[in-house]
C-alpha cells in the first residue's frame, strides 16, 4: 500500500476514536446519575430528639450561629438506609445514641414517622430502627464489599448539616483500614466528601448495591471517610432482626499485637514473629478454663491463620457460641501447642471490662 493509502486509512481511523467513542467504550459505560436517583428513595433522613444539658446544635442552629440554652431537647441528625420491605431502617448506633424519640424523614413523599428501635450494637456502631409499613421508601440492595476493588467509582449519600439527600462523588481509596476505633477495625475508605449528617448513608457502587455505610472522617484531611463494609453491616444487623443483639463468640483474653521482637524472643525454638500476645485472661472465660497463659501468641485458629487482632476478630466473627476451635499458639519455653476448646458467648457489656482489645 502506497503512504497516501497509509494516511487515508489513519485519518479515518482518528475520526472514528472522535466521533464513536459510544460504540467503542460502551461495555464500561454508566450514568451515575441514573443510579443517584435510583438510590435515594432507599435512603432516609434521621433526626432524634436528645434530652439533655448542652447537646449538640442541630444543623439550623449551627448555620445561624445560634446559642442553645442551658436545659434543652435538642435535634440530632443523621442518615439511614431501608433495609427490607417491612421497613428496617440500618443506621449508625451514635446517630440515635442517647435518643428520646428517633424520627424517619422519606424524600419522596416528605413523610416524617416515629421509628422504633429494634436493637444496636456498640462495637459496630451499628443501630437497627423499624418504620411502620409504607410504600415511602425503597430497600436497598447490598452488595459484597470483599469484591469491590480498589480505584472502583462511588457514590456517597445522606444528609449533611441538614442538607437532605446529598450526593457526592469518589473512588474506593483502600479496603482493609485499621484507624484504631476496636477489634472490627476493617474498614473501607473513600475520598467521596462525607460530612456531620452522613453517618448512616450508603456507599454505593455503579450498579447502585450498598458496598459500605458511611461512619467516619478523618480530621487531619478532607477526602478520607471511612464506611463500615456492607458484609459485615449484613451479619450484624440480621443478628439483631433475628435476637434485638448481636450474638458473638468469645475466647475471653485480651490481646495486643506484636511491636517488636523483644516481646517474644523465646530462649529454645523459633520466636513466634506475628499473631496476638495475649495481655490478660478474664476469670472463668473459656480460654482461661482451657489453660491460655498471660504472654501466649495466638497464631491460628483452626485453618485460619492469625497475624494481628484484626485476623482474631475476623475470625471470631465467622464462628458460632459452643463452636469447638483448634487455637494455635505460641508459649515461652514450650514453642507450639494446639488448645482445642469451646468458644462462649460474649456476656452483657456490664459483665466484662471495656475494653476495646477485649475478644
Amino acid at each position: 500500500m502506497s503512504a497516501v493509502g497509509y494516511f487515508v486509512r489513519g485519518i479515518g481511523l482518528l475520526l472514528c476514536l472522535f466521533h464513536c467513542p459510544f460504540s467503542l467504550y460502551s461495555a464500561d459505560s454508566f450514568d451515575f446519575s441514573t443510579v443517584a436517583e435510583k438510590s435515594l428513595s432507599g435512603v432516609v433522613n434521621i433526626r432524634t430528639k436528645l434530652n439533655g444539658k448542652r447537646e449538640p446544635l442541630d444543623a439550623h442552629q449551627l448555620y445561624l450561629n445560634g446559642q442553645v440554652t442551658q436545659d434543652v431537647v435538642s435535634n440530632s441528625l443523621g442518615t439511614g438506609i431501608v433495609y427490607d420491605k417491612i421497613m428496617h431502617i440500618v443506621t449508625n448506633y451514635h446517630v440515635i445514641q442517647n435518643a428520646k424519640q428517633i424520627f424517619v424523614l422519606f424524600v419522596n413523599s416528605k413523610k416524617m414517622v416515629q421509628a422504633k428501635l429494634i436493637g444496636i450494637d456498640r462495637v459496630t456502631d451499628l443501630a437497627l430502627l423499624r418504620v411502620p409499613p409504607t410504600t415511602d421508601g425503597d430497600p436497598m440492595t447490598f452488595g459484597n464489599s470483599d469484591m469491590v476493588k480498589i480505584g472502583e467509582d462511588l457514590l456517597a449519600i445522606g444528609n449533611p448539616f441538614g442538607y437532605s439527600h446529598t450526593v457526592t462523588k469518589g473512588i474506593l481509596s483502600a479496603k482493609g483500614r485499621v484507624i484504631g476505633t476496636g477489634p472490627y477495625d476493617n474498614w473501607l475508605q473513600t475520598d467521596a466528601l462525607i460530612y456531620p449528617g452522613n453517618s448512616g448513608g450508603p456507599l454505593v457502587d455503579k450498579r447502585g448495591r450498598v458496598i459500605g455505610l458511611n461512619t467516619k472522617v478523618s480530621r487531619q484531611a478532607v477526602g478520607i471517610g471511612f464506611a463500615i463494609p456492607s458484609s459485615l453491616v449484613r451479619e450484624v444487623v440480621e443478628d439483631l432482626k433475628r435476637y434485638g443483639k448481636v450474638i458473638r463468640p468469645w475466647l475471653g483474653i485480651t490481646g495486643k499485637d506484636i511491636l517488636s521482637l523483644d516481646e517474644v524472643a523465646a530462649p529454645s525454638g523459633v520466636p513466634a514473629t506475628s499473631g496476638v500476645i495475649v495481655s490478660n485472661l478474664i476469670i472463668e472465660g473459656p480460654a482461661y478454663k482451657a489453660g491460655l497463659q498471660i504472654g501466649d501468641i495466638i497464631t491460628g485458629i483452626d485453618t485460619t491463620p492469625i497475624l494481628n487482632k484484626n485476623d482474631l476478630s475476623t475470625c471470631l466473627y465467622t464462628k458460632e457460641p459452643k463452636h469447638k476451635a483448634a487455637v494455635q499458639i505460641f508459649r515461652r519455653e514450650k514453642g507450639k501447642i494446639t488448645l482445642t476448646f469451646e468458644l462462649g458467648e460474649i456476656p452483657k457489656n456490664q459483665e466484662v471490662p471495656k475494653e476495646d482489645d477485649l475478644f
